[in-house]
């Protein structure tokens, strides 16, 4: 009668060197690119809120610029028609809440600097409106470009706020 043994490698018990550096460079590109890809996602969706809201804010800033120009403004002072606004140095910035509803103005300082909340009412996206003159035409109504620029997030300084500019004339 025979007796078998198992046949056992000296050395096949851990792994080499060379195995322990590739996993380790592996997860070194991996882990990297796990967490820049849900930052991304973050962005992306903080970029998809805003563009959604978009659409009722973008319109609450067009009625206070027709209600300046009425003499009826509820945030800003009034204008006149081809009057360029906000006066030089100064900002027309509205607040907004997370879901688009009008906080309040802000002022310059609170504007540059960012804010979480205004008036006790927290805020996430902030509206700014200015406009310029355009070459008039002979014959032509003189016409104003606006730009309204809604930026996010409110609690950051301006410099370092995601835009989304959206333009357009008045008279």
């Amino acid at each position: 009668m025979r007796i078998f043994r198992p046949v056992t490698k000296s050395g096949s018990r851990g792994a080499t060197l060379i195995e322990a550096v590739i996993a380790v460079g592996v997860l070194a590109v991996a882990i990297p690119l796990v967490f820049g890809s849900l930052v991304e996602g973050g962005r992306s969706g903080a970029s998809s809120q805003a563009e959604t809201r978009s659409t009722w804010m973008i319109p609450t800033c067009m009625d206070e610029i027709r209600a300046s120009r009425e003499g009826k403004p509820q945030f800003f002072a009034p204008t006149k028609v081809g009057e360029v606004f906000p006066p030089s140095g100064d900002v027309w910035a509205l607040a907004f809440s997370s879901d688009g509803r009008p906080v309040g103005k802000m002022t310059k300082a609170l504007y540059d600097k960012g804010a979480r909340e205004l008036d006790g009412k927290p805020i996430r996206y902030i509206a700014s409106i200015k406009s310029t003159s355009e070459t008039v035409i002979a014959g032509k109504v003189p016409m104003l470009k606006v730009q309204i620029s809604l930026e996010y997030p409110a609690a950051v300084k301006s410099a370092k706020r995601s835009k989304f500019d959206f333009y357009t004339r008045i008279p």
